[in-house]
């Protein structure tokens, strides 16, 4: 449960990097040199309760949801994605990242109106690529640091930094304008199971070879997160401090 908001493509490469890490017995460290989990204690607590929700209830189910056609399953996984599109679109605004935001309007455009709501991905063949941004990049962006290491209930890893972002994200989502609320709550249950379908194996795997799973989630979710913020380009001094 704790790996449900890094994306399956994103994970994979991080799994060779940060298992690397632990090899070398770096894992520990950010790149200040520090573990900047201030309140581990807290947070080891958070993670057991959502590993436990997952083991209990979100990974059966996801296994489950595996068992549906495929067709079924690509077009709720491009659904929610198109969805996800309009966070992107206004966060390359606020970014000012002109290039990308035609592209990404246009994809959502799209999407939208010949992909029958986001079902059917017609951007990318079309050579309009899916791109990821959220608030939490944003502030990243403009070099608002991440602030301490924080585990959230069911939501898992995050940041003081990026935890109070999801609201705002929440607050662009379309969802958010969705009534009553237990069809919002539908919907990202939803959600959940599609990304917790995807990570099945990654978790499995991540399972078998991390020391601690644990700060094996939390230094991959700080890779993920550095490389959201310089789309995959992070500075080489952000690199060198972190494998020293």
């Amino acid at each position: 449960m704790t790996f449900l908001r890094l994306t399956h493509c994103h994970m994979q490469k991080l799994l060779v990097g940060v298992i690397t890490l632990f090899i070398f017995g770096c894992a520990s460290t950010t790149p200040d040199g520090d573990v900047n989990d201030p309140i581990e204690s807290v947070n080891r607590s958070i993670y057991d309760f959502n590993e436990g929700f997952d083991r209990t209830i979100l990974k059966p189910v996801a296994k489950g949801y595996q068992k549906l056609p495929g067709p079924v399953q690509t077009g709720t996984h491009n659904f929610f994605s198109n969805l996800n599109d309009v966070i992107v679109v206004v966060n390359d605004v606020l970014q000012l990242k002109v290039e990308q935001f035609s592209s990404d309007a246009l994809r959502l455009s799209v999407n939208t109106v010949f992909g029958i709501l986001g079902l059917i991905d017609m951007g990318t063949p079309m050579g309009l690529p899916k791109h990821e941004e959220s608030f939490a990049d944003t502030l990243g962006y403009w070099g608002v640091g991440s602030g301490p290491y924080v585990v959230l209930p069911i939501l898992g890893p995050s940041s003081v930094r990026d935890a109070p972002s999801l609201i705002v994200d929440f607050l662009v989502h379309p969802a958010s304008q969705v009534s009553p609320t237990s069809a919002v709550v539908g919907l990202a249950s939803v959600q959940a199971v599609d990304t917790r379908s995807e990570l099945l194996k990654t978790t499995e795997l991540r399972d078998q070879l991390a020391l601690d799973p644990y700060i094996f989630t939390r230094e991959s979710y700080y890779q993920w997160r550095q490389n959201r913020v310089y789309d995959g380009e992070p500075p080489r001094v952000i690199i060198e401090d972190f494998e020293e």
